[in-house]
């Protein structure tokens, strides 16, 4: 990754300690695609690289989005209908969206992706990393 400036420097720091606290020890990697990342057993922790190679898509994500999507990925159940469910109203806008978004059972997490359909799209598209990413997630906090 270039860092070309003091501002750029500091932001790529910041991301990398927030990500730190969130999943224990983590860089940052360049070229991971979601669909790369095998998924987590759930029996044995994973080490610092793997940690590194699941999250690496999100990593460059503001802080409160990383924590919506970890908290959601422990969902996948409800992202794959939230999606589905976006999908079928995608002329709902705004405060309607919210509005409805606000009456389905979903975890808040859920409910607050909905306000950034590509992301909970890629995460219904990826439904194996994004598992392995909850499993993770909650397992190894």
């Amino acid at each position: 990754m270039k860092v070309t400036t003091i501002g750029q420097a500091h932001r790529v720091l910041a991301v990398t300690a927030a990500a730190l606290m969130v999943l224990s020890s983590f860089g940052t990697a360049r070229g991971v695609q979601a669909q790369d990342v095998a998924p987590a057993t759930g029996s044995a922790p994973m080490d610092s690289a793997a940690l590194q190679q699941l999250v690496a898509p999100i990593a460059l994500y503001p802080d409160a989005l990383v924590a919506q999507v970890l908290a959601a990925s422990t969902y996948p159940d409800q992202i794959v209908e939230a999606d589905r469910w976006l999908q079928k109203y995608s002329n709902l806008k705004d405060d309607e969206l919210a509005g409805e978004v606000d009456k389905q059972p979903w975890d808040p997490s859920i409910k607050a992706l909905t306000a950034f359909s590509s992301i909970l799209a890629n995460l219904d598209k990826n439904l194996s990393w994004t598992s392995a990413l909850g499993d993770a997630y909650f397992n190894q906090q």
